[in-house]
């Protein structure tokens, strides 16, 4: 029965603490001889070991499918339930410890993170010496799985039948888990470690077992095997107060002192009462227990403290480091906030340890033997390694590069500094800013081999074309659209060429400036991994195609002026953020952006800048197409669709690098300027002189409407534009657009991204007329 003492003097804790232990030399010996014996002689060894241990020989180590299959029949569907239960439960704790790298910049250009890579082998020991434990591989097997490990095997001792018990069997088939090794003991943790000729060698071994098992995992992490921790006997503390149970207390007491004869369980009070009805609970319960004659061997290491008070009593729970601590108290929330050493806290007298073993969620495989004090129980963490990263730009080496090169110097590690030193003098030769366009795009688009269609193998003249599966007889109407047009648009572009004066090869048609968007989506970002800034309120295409590419965005509004919050855009840099967009002229609000603020940021991003000039043609602005030339990192974007009226068409612009370029070519549809629009746009620009005379008219309405509408009592504000439409705030915008819908005037209402604001398309000056018209007569 457990040891009464009372009121213990400090200095003598330290006996108070000690754990029940056999003879370690006699121990260290034993384990020793069975790891050689395994290292030397492999499966034979195992084989020995099992007859020598256990009495008999095994037709095999390994666990064949057809056990698999035997055991889950035997396992009863009460249990299968249970075990369902628990595995959903770890499953869910362990998941909300996956963390996802978080990128942080240090210093200017200089980017740090760590990122967690699974161990790739691991070893799960699950014992099964005076009973089962398969609960231990839902605690090891699910966090394996969630962190990704390519490798896991599991030992756990055959029963005297030569089998693994059932229920751990169908444990791990629920788990994913199916190398599994009938191996126990010492020898296990051997076979994992060294490997043989049947078991697989492996980098991290878990489990708890007894004392052999625990010295063999110590041992072995002497050979480069790493080890979840040392684990030995089960033990229990109960810190309780008057408020506890005392039979809640006895059958958490009991509940450890069942798992062997080396188990050890601690309760610590400042009520004396307590501790008699614990005890006389302790016998009662007893009685019934399956294994009362080990919890009763396991009770005689145990004690029962009495305190003079609680903050002692804490002292003492905290030097003593137990695997489980129970908290059985009035103020247990409390004073969980004071517990620093413990491999598991139960908080409350309805928080049993055995939840915490079987389904509650957390991990029950946890330190014992005081190492509570210095070590965690397993988690997420355990089965991964946390790799850091860095990533220097140019900008970012020459603002840290004196730093590091003044305390290499100091340290006298002259070649340290020379790696700093050496990159600093080639940037001040080169004297711009290093850009490489490859470390930005995708790995599976670098290597893509692009659909080669029929006209980009043969694009001259022939008496007759049968290459390409087309209609040689025609089509029904005049003329006829039986040929696929010309992949790459080579008249449009040497006309565009002409007029931007730049080369074709700087240049990209698409089905609408947005799938030039889309196309770069996939071209540099990866699905669910990288970035893209928007700055809203602007064109909303940039977050629907970043949605259906899996991009996600970072959005920095505008500032309260409409002009662009450099700062916070700046704040936002990082590797894994590839793309900026920058709508100007800017829709919906209409201005431009300051021209120092989009060079600022296209010279310092480190990604793609790509600025959308849809409404350019509108602005007084110069373009930023003249700027390709100086910035590898451009994307500059045009439409047919405003100033050209060819909005049927659906025919965009890209205007980037020769290399962006290509890269674009690479993954776009072969034929995706249909023949009529490629058609329609060489009649277009051969009348482009019309196109400068509708820009004037359009924007001389475009002043005139404006001043036109602040005349009106219900226009709050009328924003400047430099685009084809303008934008009001109003008062009650939705019930003005309404109005006007029933009067046959449509708008477009986007208080979605800016509170009661309307934005208005420049129309005819007999539209405008009727529009104004409509405005005044609306009450609201």
């Amino acid at each position: 029965m457990m040891q009464v003492i009372r009121f213990p003097e400090k200095q003598n804790w330290q006996e108070l603490i000690k754990r029940p232990s056999i003879e370690s030399d006699f121990l260290e010996e034993k384990v020793a001889e069975i790891l050689q014996q395994v290292r030397e002689n492999g499966d034979q060894a195992l084989e020995d070991f099992t007859f020598k241990f256990e009495g008999r020989r095994l037709d095999s180590l390994v666990v064949a499918e057809e056990e698999f299959r035997e055991a889950e029949m035997k396992v009863s569907a009460e249990l299968k339930n249970a075990i369902a239960i628990a595995h959903r439960n770890i499953e869910k704790f362990h998941l909300s410890q996956v963390e996802t790298p978080q990128i942080i910049e240090t210093s200017k250009g200089v980017f740090c993170w760590r990122r967690a890579v699974p161990i790739e082998k691991v070893g799960l020991y699950v014992p099964a010496g005076t009973a089962p434990l398969f609960s231990t591989v839902l605690m090891l097997a699910v966090p394996a799985r969630i962190a990704g490990c390519r490798e896991i095997i599991l030992c756990s001792p055959a029963n005297k039948d030569g089998k693994i018990d059932p229920a751990t069997l169908y444990a791990a088939k629920v788990c994913g888990i199916n190398k599994i090794f009938k191996i126990g003991g010492a020898q296990a943790i051997a076979a994992m470690a060294f490997g043989t000729e049947t078991v697989p060698k492996v980098y991290k071994i878990f489990g708890p077992g007894n004392q052999y098992v625990t010295e063999a995992k110590r041992q072995v992490s002497k050979f480069g095997t790493a080890i979840d921790m040392l684990a030995g006997p089960s033990e229990v503390a109960v810190l309780a107060d008057e408020t506890a149970v005392p039979a809640f207390v006895a059958s958490d007491l009991l509940s450890q002192a069942e798992h062997g004869v080396d188990s050890q369980v601690i309760l610590a009070t400042v009520n004396e009462s307590l501790i008699e009805e614990t005890l006389k609970e302790i016998q009662r319960q007893i009685e019934s227990l399956p294994r009362r004659q080990i919890a009763a061997q396991a009770l005689d290491n145990s004690k029962a403290i009495l305190f003079r008070d609680i903050e002692t009593a804490i002292d003492f729970i905290n030097q003593y480091a137990a695997e489980h601590l129970i908290l059985a108290l009035k103020n247990a929330e409390l004073v969980a906030t004071r517990i620093t050493s413990a491999g598991s806290v139960f908080i409350g007298n309805y928080s049993c340890e055995s939840a915490g073993d079987y389904a509650s969620g957390t991990n029950h495989t946890l330190p014992t033997g005081g190492h509570a004090k210095i070590s965690s129980g397993v988690s997420l963490d355990s089965f991964v390694k946390k790799i850091t990263f860095q990533k220097l730009t140019p900008k970012g080496l020459s603002g840290l590069g004196k730093a590091i090169e003044v305390m290499a110097e100091a340290e006298g590690l002259m070649a340290h500094k020379m790696a700093v030193s050496i990159r600093l003098q080639n940037l001040g030769d080169t004297k711009q800013r290093t850009f490489r366009l490859e470390e930005l795009v995708r790995e599976n688009i670098l290597r893509l081999k692009p659909y080669s269609s029929a006209r980009k193998e043969f694009s001259g003249e022939a008496k007759v074309f049968l290459d390409a599966n087309e209609n040689s007889f025609g089509s029904p109407i005049t003329p006829s659209y039986n040929r696929y047009p010309d992949p790459f648009q080579v008249k449009i572009k040497r006309e565009l060429a002409n007029i931007y004066d730049i080369s074709t090869d700087q240049i990209f048609l698409g089905n609408g400036s947005d799938e030039a968007i889309d196309i770069a989506y996939r071209v540099f970002c990866y699905p669910g991994r990288d970035f893209a800034i928007v700055c809203p309120p602007t064109y909303g295409m940039y977050e629907v195609l970043a949605d259906i590419n899996d991009v996600r965005l970072k959005k920095i509004r505008l500032t309260d002026d409409f002009q662009l919050n450099l700062q916070s855009i700046k704040n936002e840099f990082c590797p894994n953020t590839k793309l900026l967009f920058i709508c100007s002229p800017n829709n919906p609000t209409g201005n431009t952006f300051d021209s120092e603020h989009i060079i600022e940021l296209i010279t310092d991003f480190p990604g793609i800048v790509v600025v959308d000039e849809a409404y350019a043609e509108f602005s007084s602005k110069p373009s930023w197409i003249k700027e390709i030339k100086n910035h590898r990192n451009l994307i500059v974007l045009r439409t047919f669709s405003k100033a050209w009226g060819l909005a049927g068409l659906r025919v965009g612009l890209a205007f980037a690098n020769e290399e962006i370029i290509e890269l674009f070519n690479k993954v776009k549809p072969p034929y995706n300027i249909s023949q009529i629009s490629q058609e329609k746009i060489q009649e277009a620009l051969s009348n482009r002189h019309k196109v400068g005379k509708m820009v004037s008219e359009i924007i001389e309405q475009r002043e005139w409407l404006a001043e036109e509408l602040k005349k009106i009592d219900i226009v709050e504000h009328v924003f400047p534009s430099e685009a084809n439409f303008v934008l009001i705030k109003v008062r009650k915008a939705r019930q003005i657009y309404d109005s006007l819908i029933k009067q046959g005037i449509v708008l477009r209402h986007r208080s979605d991204v800016n509170e009661d604001c309307l934005r208005i398309t420049v129309g005819t000056k007999e539209e405008n007329m009727i529009l104004l018209e409509a405005l005044r007569g609306v009450s609201v």
